[in-house]
């Protein structure tokens, strides 16, 4: 038997917005200079159909710089003298040039068994390592176990409350990451699998953020889940995307590419240096009134601490836990 669940109505175009009409998004509306502040007020959203997650720099960070982790391990333990400096380098370059070569973390190649063989390689290859020395294996094996694990990150500090408090809200909450299968194992470690019902990854996807075909694959699966499950557009309909939201801290990956997607984007800024929050700050000074503002409303510091809503489907945060502001609930 099949049961279609209806979803009560959600769409923003009955939202009233009190938009300004001194303000408007030109021709190249992605661009900071470009971008005037639509809204900062007490009106809210509609509860969300979904909110996505990015992973990492949005959920959890390095407990300090990656390639200070690598050579804490291969220096302490194996005795290898390469400097976190040059690892820092040769990392970098060694990513690409493996993403040019064997795309998705190698899935599809023969002698990529899983992703976590192509992390082996990379440390083969960032390190010269002999393929033929038996202690390669144990130090591939050391530095891909520590990496999807709790030894290597921290969940930022607003997580935790964020996800508690929109779970007591009843909101449906799934991630979406361009990443492989180890950030399941990530999530697991970090014991915040459950706050998520699905965990989307590029892996599996084989394609991407910003790539719309990613978020509308997404959109998809939850159209089906919560409306009907015999949907089988390539995007869901207009009423229920303006009900979709994706968080993270990538400018390009996350936040237009949600945007374009049809989506809202929410750009997670907790160190203030996105153009986005500069222009905030700025636009708090009385002698600031262009780019952000919009002309006459005179916000003071003080009101200054909440998302910053920069249209309809638009936020810059500051913290995480500003998200549970956004919504009627």
């Amino acid at each position: 038997m099949i049961f279609t669940l209806k979803a009560p109505t959600q769409s923003l175009k009955s939202f009233n917005r009190s938009v300004s009409t001194q303000s408007h998004l030109i021709s190249q509306p992605f661009n900071a200079e470009n971008t005037r502040m639509i809204r900062e007020s007490e009106k809210k959203f509609p509860k969300p159909n979904f909110i996505s997650f990015d992973l990492f720099g949005t959920i959890y960070k390095p407990k300090i710089p990656v390639p200070e982790q690598y050579h804490q391990i291969t220096s302490s333990e194996f005795g290898i003298s390469k400097t976190a400096e040059s690892i820092r380098h040769d990392f970098a370059k060694t990513y690409e040039e493996l993403q040019d070569e064997f795309p998705n973390y190698g899935k599809g190649v023969a002698h990529f068994e899983n992703s976590d063989a192509w992390w082996r390689e990379l440390v083969i290859r960032v390190y010269g390592l002999s393929r033929k020395d038996p202690k390669t294996k144990e130090i591939c094996d050391r530095l891909v176990n520590h990496f999807t694990s709790n030894e290597a990150y921290d969940v930022y500090d607003d997580v935790i409350p964020t996800l508690k408090g929109l779970r007591e809200k009843g909101v449906t909450m799934v991630t979406s990451s361009n990443s492989d299968t180890r950030a399941i194992k990530i999530l697991e470690s970090l014991k915040l699998k459950d706050y998520f019902t699905s965990v989307n990854l590029s892996y599996d996807y084989e394609v991407g953020k910003p790539k719309k075909s990613f978020f509308d694959a997404i959109a998809v699966n939850e159209y089906r889940v919560q409306i009907d499950n015999r949907y089988r557009g390539p995007t869901p309909p207009g009423d229920y995307l303006s009900g979709c939201w994706h968080v993270g801290d990538s400018h390009a990956k996350d936040f237009v590419g949600a945007i374009r997607a049809g989506w809202n984007g929410i750009l997670v800024d907790r160190d203030g240096t996105s153009e986005l929050s500069t222009g905030k700050k700025r636009q708090n000074k009385s002698t600031y009134d262009a780019c952000y503002m919009s002309q006459g409303l005179g916000k003071k510091e003080e009101d200054s601490d909440g998302p910053l809503i920069l249209a309809n489907n638009r936020v810059v945060l500051s913290r995480l836990t500003q998200l549970l502001q956004l919504y009627n609930w």
